[in-house]
């Protein structure tokens, strides 16, 4: 028979290919935003925005806030030890690339599971937005 801690484990291990295989980018950091946990689509999305800031990638609130300041705001400002930050809010963010301006769209969620460890959820949406705009003009 096991004991909870063990069947806690054993539950965690089964949940591990769904948090690695999600198209959906999720990252578990600590409240200063250092990352304890990316899954690879959070490692693919994040990368670029940290290296276009110049910052080492290693706090994802440094590399969020460094492009949506309310997002750092937010957590900042979040009082309760648990719950939720930021519910599927839609953010954009403009890069510059060789004198062009360029848009992506996010949305974002955060939530706050104990005093010193968030979730964060976000995905770029940016070409699900260009088709739904394509549908919807081409009707």
């Amino acid at each position: 028979m096991t004991n909870p801690a063990q069947q806690a484990q054993q539950h965690l291990q089964r949940l591990l290919p769904l948090f690695h295989h999600s198209p959906l980018a999720m990252a578990e950091i600590n409240a200063q935003g250092v990352i304890s946990q990316l899954n690879p689509r959070a490692v693919q999305l994040m990368m670029p925005l940290a290296a276009h800031l110049g910052l080492p990638g290693h706090n994802l609130l440094d590399v969020l806030t460094g492009y949506l300041p309310s997002v750092g705001q937010a957590v900042a400002d979040f009082g309760a030890d648990s719950g939720l930050i930021i519910d599927h809010e839609p953010y954009t963010i403009r890069f510059a690339v060789s004198q062009s301006w360029f848009d992506r769209h996010f949305c974002l969620t955060i939530e706050k599971l104990s005093p010193d460890t968030l979730l964060v959820f976000f995905d770029d949406v940016t070409d699900f937005l260009i088709k739904a705009d394509a549908m919807r003009h081409g009707l």
